[in-house]
């Protein structure tokens, strides 16, 4: 974790050795220097120079990618426990389902065109 945030504090001989290289590169390359300590870090490794350093874009993308995963992961299982409780405990698989899907996702339905394209807003009448 240390080499991704701070990779010019880390001793190259601690890093992966399919890093080493890269790293020494990096860390006596002064305009990358400037660019860590000016910019976040998702925007310094997306600057990184493609060709230069292959492997410490593809270690970044790995770390990165931990977080989200990770964050998403754990938004699920809440919006599950609290949807399947033991007041709900009959609720079948594909409504779970269902609600996890609906619950975690970023796409905002639109409700206006929805109702809209009905006749009656409730089948029931």
């Amino acid at each position: 974790m240390l080499l991704f945030s701070s990779p010019f504090s880390v001793d190259h001989n601690d890093a992966p050795p399919q890093l080493q290289l890269e790293l020494i590169e990096l860390q006596c390359d002064d305009e990358c220097r400037g660019k860590h300590q000016q910019c976040s870090l998702v925007d310094f490794y997306r600057q990184l120079d493609k060709n230069r350093f292959p492997e410490m874009r593809s270690f970044a993308k790995k770390m990165l990618s931990l977080f989200g995963s990770t964050y998403l992961c754990e938004q699920t299982f809440s919006v599950m426990n609290f949807n399947k409780n033991r007041l709900r405990s009959r609720m079948s698989d594909s409504h779970l389902r269902d609600i996890l899907r609906i619950t975690t996702t970023v796409l905002k339905p639109d409700l206006d065109s929805l109702l809209k394209s009905r006749s009656q807003y409730h089948p029931s009448h």
